[in-house]
């Protein structure tokens, strides 16, 4: 949900380990504004061409600390 609050779509994410998603802008771009929030996620690029307009942020560690994220995503 922060993601989303954020201006991301979220897509092709069921399997629950990673969330897919886009801003529909370069996928550089979006980790910038995750990484000044201190927020580390992958650009889609290194998954492919079609990937460009996507990242993917791994949802691996504690619930603590995925909570502690959704609060910077939010602010």
């Amino acid at each position: 949900p922060a993601l989303e609050k954020a201006g991301f779509t979220v897509e092709y994410s069921d399997a629950g380990l990673y969330i897919w998603c886009t801003r529909n802008e370069q996928d550089w771009e979006s980790i910038t504004w995750l990484s000044d929030r201190g927020i580390l996620a992958t650009p889609g690029h290194f998954y492919g061409e079609a990937g460009n307009k996507h990242i993917r942020v791994a949802l691996t560690t504690t619930d603590e600390l995925i909570a502690e994220a959704a609060k910077r995503i939010s602010t």
